[in-house]
Order: C-alpha cells, then sequence, then structure tokens
C-alpha cells in the first residue's frame, strides 16, 4: 500500500470557503431556485419583446411623399410605399393656405386629362394599390393646384398660396385601420421665380388613434360634398 502524504491529504481537503458556500447553497435552495426563475423569466420577456418588435416593424407602414424633377410648379410629386406590406390608396387631399383661409379638397383624380384622352381608365386616379417599393407620380404641383381649383370653384393661384399640405390616407394590407402619411410644402416668389420647399426631410407618419379618427372624419366629410 502507497502511503498518503500529508500533502496529498491537504489538497483533497475542502477549504473552509467552499465548505461555507457548500452549506449556504444548501440552506438557500429555494431562494437560489427562485432567482434562477426570475432570470429566466426576464430572458424570455426580453425574447418576446424583440420578437413582437421585429413583428410590428414588418407591419407598419411606411409612406414617403416626395419633391423631385424641380422645386418650381412643374416638379412632379411621387407617393412610395417603403414599409413591407402593399397598401391601397384611398384619398390624397389637399390643404392650401391662402391670405382668405385654408381649403381642403381631394386632388386624387386627375380631372387635368381630357376624356378623348384617356385610354385606360386607371390613368384617371391615382388611387389603386402600391406594393412594397412601389411609387405613383400623382401630377406636378400646378396639376394638383389645377385640380383644387376645380374641385373648390376658387380662383386660387399658385402666388396667392403661401403653404401646401399633402395628406395621403390609405388601408394596409396588415390591418383594415387607415393608415397615412402627411407633407408640407412652402411656396415663396422671388423675382417672378417660383420656389417650392418641403418643410420636413420626410413624410410625417399619422400613426396616433387620435390622428387617424380626424382623418376619418374627414374623409367622410369629403365623401359628403
Amino acid at each position: 500500500m502507497v502511503p498518503i502524504s500529508p500533502k496529498t491529504q491537504r489538497s483533497d481537503a475542502i477549504s473552509p470557503e467552499d465548505l461555507f458556500i457548500w452549506m449556504w447553497l444548501v440552506e438557500n435552495a429555494g431562494l437560489v431556485q427562485a432567482a434562477v426563475g426570475i432570470v429566466t423569466a426576464l430572458v424570455w420577456f426580453v425574447y418576446l419583446q424583440v420578437l413582437v418588435s421585429g413583428v410590428r416593424r414588418q407591419r407598419r407602414t411606411e409612406i414617403l411623399i416626395h419633391l423631385g424633377g424641380s422645386r418650381s410648379l412643374d416638379g412632379r410629386l411621387f407617393i412610395s410605399n417603403l414599409g413591407f406590406e402593399p397598401i391601397y390608396i384611398l384619398e390624397i387631399l389637399l390643404t392650401l393656405r391662402t391670405p382668405y383661409g385654408e381649403r381642403e379638397t381631394s386632388v386624387a383624380d386627375r380631372t387635368e386629362i381630357a376624356k378623348e384622352e384617356v385610354k385606360n381608365p386607371v390613368a384617371t386616379t391615382s388611387q389603386g394599390p402600391l406594393k412594397s417599393g412601389e411609387f405613383v407620380d400623382i401630377g406636378s404641383f400646378d396639376d394638383l393646384l389645377q385640380r383644387a381649383q376645380r374641385n373648390t370653384s376658387d380662383d386660387l393661384q399658385a402666388d396667392g398660396v403661401s403653404r401646401v399640405e399633402l395628406k395621403v390616407a390609405a388601408i394596409s394590407a396588415a390591418s383594415s385601420a387607415v393608415v397615412a402619411a402627411k407633407r408640407q410644402f412652402c411656396i415663396t416668389f422671388d423675382a417672378g421665380k417660383c420656389r417650392i420647399r418641403p418643410k420636413t426631410v420626410y413624410a410625417t407618419q399619422i400613426r396616433s388613434w387620435w390622428g387617424r379618427c380626424r382623418l376619418k372624419r374627414e374623409l367622410e366629410m369629403e365623401l359628403e360634398q
């Protein structure tokens, strides 16, 4: 038999610190299990929040209103769908600020196109579906002013308009609720030349409950006209 040296006995012995930790774990086993359960629940909660945020981000609409080609009255206005889900454009409302007050009217229909020039009925309106990443040209600024003049029977001139707000209402494939975006443009004249300047870098999304309810009332009022 090989004798056990004192050095080996000392290395195999449990130190007082380890013994204290072991006894503490035994005495507080219930507390340790509860702490592990809480940490596990927190991990799953964070994971669930990340998952829900990803789903909401995929279903969230993002409508872009962009002025391109020119910063004058012949500049074209484009509506783009940057969301993951397709949308259907229901209505396009134009609000004009003049010295006599504000005027709001629909400019979705291309009333500047003569009936004899129409080859496809789809070309007579800006309403319709937009897939993810698609855009539609709704006309120039001058076209929108002409449509507003026809709908309101007002003598609207560009030099009498100081600010324009374009509002796009749509239905998302992910939800039956109305989704919308708006963007304002300032109109100024310098030496007889018209300059149109957006007030914001990109369109403001109307996501709040109050904003969507107000927009719904505006659409209902537009139907009664």
